[in-house]
């Protein structure tokens, strides 16, 4: 794909056309489409930019860099050429940098070559750091799919997102005003009934949902669960505790240990006479001659750390009807995303 060249006979402009221009066509960008190539564009800057010490005897800087490349017609990222017959040097880095950095051009990446090698920089990290990636020209063949993966326009499209920025009110220190839940569990270690010690090893899986606020302030946490067995999550379902929300008045999540912030849910439910319902002392399924009313109340009480919040869960079912009351105590983790 990429024919072999005698690169002692060539030189910069050869670099262009040689090298740069099958890349640029390779990796699927031309000019005047959606992944546009923009040639040779000139930039002006102010008096003082990299390297300058003095505002007013330094004059006007002008620039212009050789590739700009469009994703998208969104991420932008520069290649420069430069002859092959001397290495690329500290000047020629910081020249390409202030190219992508400038604001009329704002790249993602840098890209020098000399066609015997290629290097790509991180905009974002600075001209002073080693690059992201670097190949030389006799491992274009056989790596082109890197390439692709790094500077193909879908893969700079999926690697700089369009960002809009969060206008809301921070769930916590580094959140967003919205989070979803990307996964998490709560592990029972202690149930008040005496003869089933199975509960207390009881694992719930957290599968997703997500954390808000609601029209008055208040955090509210969505959780969506799975049991660890069939009968299990029949039981969670039945108690609505499958999908469920849990509300937090506090107006942030705490990070301090000695304030932890609660998140609660309760809900009564009322079983008709006659419906079959989970005997959680038998594990088997039981009809009653009349109504029976339970009552849940769960509580996670924990802090913030990064993204994961953790902490002690407590679950509390009261079975008014034949009074019987069921503690969980346990602990969970739910991480965010």
């Amino acid at each position: 794909m990429f024919e072999p060249l005698n690169f002692e006979s060539l030189n910069e402009t050869d670099i262009r056309e040689e090298v740069i221009a099958p890349l640029i066509r390779f990796l699927g960008y031309r000019s005047s489409t959606e992944h546009d190539v923009i040639r040779e564009q000139s930039l002006r800057y102010p008096r003082i930019f990299l390297g300058r010490k003095d505002a007013k005897k330094d004059p006007i800087l002008r620039g212009k860099a050789d590739y700009i490349l469009e994703a998208g017609r969104k991420v932008r990222w520069v290649i420069e050429a430069k002859p092959p017959t001397q290495p690329i040097g500290r000047d020629d880095i910081e020249q390409a940098y202030t190219y992508a950095n400038h604001p009329e051009v704002r790249a993602v990446y840098f890209v020098l070559s000399n066609g015997r090698t290629l290097h790509v920089y991180q905009t974002n990290r600075g001209p002073h750091v080693e690059p992201i990636f670097t190949l030389s020209y006799e491992e274009f063949n056989g790596k082109e799919q890197q390439l692709l993966n790094l500077l193909g326009p879908q893969a700079v499209l999926r690697d700089h997102p369009e960002v809009h920025p969060d206008l809301g009110i921070p769930l916590g220190p580094g959140l967003r005003s919205l989070e979803r839940i990307a996964n998490g569990s709560i592990q029972y270690t202690r149930c008040s009934l005496p003869n089933v010690p199975a509960l207390k090893e009881l694992q719930v899986t957290i599968i997703g949902g997500a954390v808000e606020r609601d029209e008055s302030g208040r955090i509210i946490a969505f959780l969506k669960t799975m049991g660890p067995s069939r009968s299990m999550q029949e039981m969670s379902e039945r108690l609505g505790m499958n999908e469920f929300e849990m509300i937090c008045e506090d107006d942030i999540i705490s990070i301090d240990r000695s304030k932890p912030s609660i998140f609660r849910y309760q809900r009564t439910m009322v079983f008709p006479a006659g419906e079959p319902i989970t005997d959680i002392n038998t594990w088997e399924q039981r009809t009653f001659p009349f109504n029976l009313t339970v009552s849940i109340d769960a509580q996670a009480i924990g802090i913030l750390e990064g993204h994961l919040f953790t902490g002690k869960f407590l679950n509390h079912a009261t079975y008014k009807d034949v009074n019987l009351q069921v503690l969980f105590e346990g602990e969970f983790k739910i991480f965010l995303a």
